[in-house]
């Protein structure tokens, strides 16, 4: 997940000249594109959350789309082919963990200091309830995402060799097998748990396939390849989800549904994110039609030199949108009334505004990783520092800022590993 930030040459024309011929501009886009997609989707979340969706979040039109707009499996395919052309290069482990981990964890570590701040002042003011607890709840949500990635970069050398030694289709098919047994003892036993083990198994195989599109397997199988990925990935959804009982239709959560796909992954969701992949490569001449014209390249490239900083601040933006209506006494209209799309739009427009604020301001902390990763590398310290920052950061997630206490250790869990990446 790293690209080189648009700071020189200043213009469009100089940036895409100054583009090695060798970069992948479409695995850009798609990065750019899933973020945006994360944000959206977390901001129209918010606002059902917040004023109301009424019997919209639970209508099956709705809960369709999510098949559409949740694109996750998109961060972990780019992952899959970024890391693969890093560990072309044959780095040490150590070394290849600590660059990757150098551009993840500064926009995370100032976000969870800033409202790790926020929340001890909140509880010294009795601001914990309604809203303001929801909002403590709610906003380390997100990292959930750093953490499982955190896990797959540390997995990577042994992912990379087994996919060098067996092909992409064979180590595909052991962990959709993997997928299917996680969610069999998951049922079978009842215990929700056991899902878990899905949040590496589910993510980890679409990283395979990023592999599979570095390596050129993906793409000498053509138009062919990609929409037998697509169809075959649509209908195994649709065939778990609806020639089931066993699996939701929600890809990802929503206010008033009390299962998703996603919490935890499930095989419907790994189905899912074949679709996605299959879809994205039959887009991927258009896309890179697109990227190959200066200025849409220096807006992409652009955005991904801030994508961290995007990721880790946007729900701020929208919660700073939400403060301000709470202090004008404003409650924008449910979601199953006439005036919600209006509402919709300047909520929008509301939260964009808010967090390029946002990303201004934070910005500079996301440098690029060589600037982070000089020094001795000291294998067993960095593995062991990127280990401790990922169970942190999806720790935290799970136990937000509401309760100090229960979110102490994963703070220190996410600062002490980051102090042995840094050393």
């Amino acid at each position: 997940m790293t690209t080189t930030a648009p700071t020189a040459p200043p213009n469009a024309a100089a940036l895409a000249a100054a583009t090695p011929l060798d970069r992948d501009r479409y695995v850009d886009l798609l990065r750019l594109f899933s973020i945006g997609m994360v944000v959206l989707g977390h901001w129209v979340v918010a606002l059902l959350t917040m004023h109301g969706a009424g019997p919209v979040a639970t209508s099956l039109p709705l809960m369709l789309s999510t098949w559409v707009w949740q694109v996750m499996a998109l961060f972990f395919f780019v992952g899959g082919f970024a890391h693969a052309r890093a560990l072309r290069r044959g780095p040490r482990a150590a070394e290849f963990v600590r660059a990757r981990s150098a551009r993840l964890l500064p926009p995370a570590l100032v976000m969870l200091a800033v409202w790790t701040a926020l929340a001890v002042l909140m509880h010294a003011t009795g601001l914990t309830t309604g809203a303001f607890a929801t909002g403590l709840q709610m906003i380390t949500v997100p990292l959930w995402f750093l953490g499982v990635y955190l896990v797959i970069v540390l997995a990577a050398p042994t992912t990379m060799a087994l996919h060098r030694r067996f092909g992409l289709w064979p180590v595909l098919g052991a962990l959709v097998l993997a997928v299917a047994t996680v969610d069999g003892l998951r049922m079978g036993t009842g215990v929700a748990q056991i899902g878990y083990a899905n949040m590496l198994f589910v993510w980890v195989a679409v990283h395979q396939l990023g592999y599979g599109y570095a390596d050129g397997t993906l793409q000498r199988g053509g138009h062919r390849l990609a929409g037998l990925l697509a169809c075959g990935g649509l209908a195994g959804a649709v065939l778990l989800v609806f020639g089931t009982s066993a699996y939701p239709v929600l890809m990802v959560g929503l206010p008033g549904n009390d299962a998703s796909n996603s919490a935890p992954p499930t095989l419907a969701l790994l189905a899912q994110s074949l679709f996605l992949v299959g879809t994205a490569l039959l887009l991927r001449r258009a896309g890179s039609a697109l990227v190959a014209r200066p200025r849409a390249w220096f807006a992409v490239a652009s955005g991904n030199s801030v994508i961290m900083t995007l990721f880790c601040w946007h729900l701020t933006a929208c919660y700073l949108v939400q403060g301000v209506l709470l202090v004008v006494d404003a409650r924008l209209p449910a979601a199953d009334t006439v005036l919600w799309f209006p509402a919709l739009a300047g909520w929008l427009v509301a939260c964009s505004l808010a967090c390029v604020g946002l990303v201004a301001l934070f910005r500079r902390v996301e440098q690029r990783p060589g600037a982070r990763a000089r020094g001795t590398v000291a294998t067993p310290a960095v593995l062991a520092g990127a280990l401790a920052a990922a169970v942190g950061l999806f720790a935290v997630s799970e136990t937000g800022l509401g309760g100090l206490v229960t979110a102490a250790v994963p703070l220190v869990l996410v600062a002490a590993g980051a102090a042995a990446l840094r050393r």
